[in-house]
């Protein structure tokens, strides 16, 4: 009993320190793409300090919720695999110990990564979602709704800016508004200052240096009104805010909201909060955030059984092998919910039936790995 203290011991020691390596490296593989696909979001809004504090408070707990569960994955199969390098593993089966050794201490360190987990998924990241979208709201009211040399539509509105200023003032606008029946409005302007109001979602540009020009619809040729002007205001709808509550994503709404949301449905309230009138998108959310923290505590059994095969031999491969197995796994997650949110199979067992896999998959990796000790010893 005291070596198997010792190992367990050890072993807890040891997965906890490749794991903060592997966070080390999976973290950025998680948050480098994600932040390059809303720098440009970022950069056009202009990030004040405290806005890139906010960014820092947000992006953390939604990276470790991600990136944990492959940490854990790649620490555990690469402490077992250091374990079987020097030839401690042999030695445990000369002392009578199994697989079981490893396994015991793995999974309780899996069930605190799970719980770890379940904190990210369940409680932090709605959250965060929500104060990002809510930051991409007063980005977008400093003028990072409109983006420089593209043509945006806005409803029967589009807009056009060539660059942008050293002052963040848009150049060389233009505007082309179809929203009247019997008349198609054209403003070109040198220069535009932008403002959004969140509250409301509508854009006011003071429009300097140019001219508006008016046709008739449909549009006849020769007869068109001119006129020109040193500063416009003009005003219209950009985002559908301020119409009525505000409207979360399914992924931004908390366990309790979603659940509430359920209920509305089914009892046939009035929903107007709500994006989505399907019951299942709700279901399947709540279905995730309580299956995706069970990860690391399956993790662990695989781990083991994959480090007790020598599939670890160095660090680099045991990172590369946990990225595809958590890739793999991820890729079926999503296909569940897609499957579930369909309704071709009920939330509660296309959500579940990743984990099955990876459940079955770990205990039959170790039962064989039970066999071969066995076989070893006769």
């Amino acid at each position: 009993m005291a070596v198997s203290w010792t190992i367990s011991r050890y072993l807890v020691a040891e997965v906890a320190r490749c794991t903060a390596l592997g966070l080390l490296a999976a973290a950025p593989v998680i948050l480098i793409p994600n932040v390059f696909d809303r720098a440009e979001e970022f950069a056009v809004g202009g990030l004040a300090p405290a806005d890139q504090l906010e960014i820092a408070r947000c992006a953390v707990p939604l990276v470790l919720g991600y990136a944990l569960p492959i940490a854990f994955l790649f620490g555990t199969m690469l402490a077992i695999g250091r374990l079987g390098g020097d030839r401690e593993v042999t030695a445990m089966r000369a002392s009578g110990l199994g697989p079981a050794a490893l396994v015991a201490p793995a999974c309780l360190l899996g069930a605190i990564v799970s719980l770890m987990t379940a904190y990210f998924t369940i409680e932090l990241e709605p959250r965060c979602k929500r104060d990002l979208a809510q930051l991409s709201l007063r980005l977008a009211a400093r003028g990072g709704l409109i983006e420089v040399g593209r043509f945006q539509s806005f409803g029967d509105r589009v807009v056009f800016a060539q660059r942008r200023g050293a002052d963040r003032r848009l150049e060389a606008v233009m505007i082309s508004d179809a929203s009247s029946g019997d008349r198609r409005i054209q403003i070109f302007a040198e220069t535009a200052d932008f403002s959004l109001d969140p509250e409301t979602g509508r854009v006011r540009m003071s429009l300097q240096n140019g001219d508006l020009r008016m046709q008739p619809a449909p549009i006849e040729a020769f007869d068109e009104y001119r006129i020109s002007f040193e500063q416009l205001d003009y005003e219209f709808p950009a985002l559908r805010v301020g119409a009525g509550p505000q409207r979360y994503w399914v992924d931004q709404l908390q366990l309790n909201e979603l659940r509430q949301a359920i209920s509305r449905l089914e009892a046939g309230e009035s929903v107007e909060d709500l994006t989505f009138r399907n019951p299942l998108m709700y279901a399947t959310q709540i279905q995730r955030m309580f299956a995706i923290p069970f990860a690391p505590l399956l993790f662990a059994l695989v781990g083991v059984s994959l480090g007790l095969r020598g599939a670890v031999p160095s660090g680099a491969r045991g990172m590369l092998l946990a990225l595809v197995l958590f890739g793999s796994y991820y890729g079926l997650f999503v296909y569940a919910q897609d499957v579930s949110r369909e309704g071709l199979v009920p939330p509660q067992l296309a959500i579940w039936a990743p984990n099955a896999i990876l459940l079955v998959g770990g205990i039959a990796g170790v039962v064989d790995a039970r066999r071969l000790r066995r076989r070893a010893r006769q």
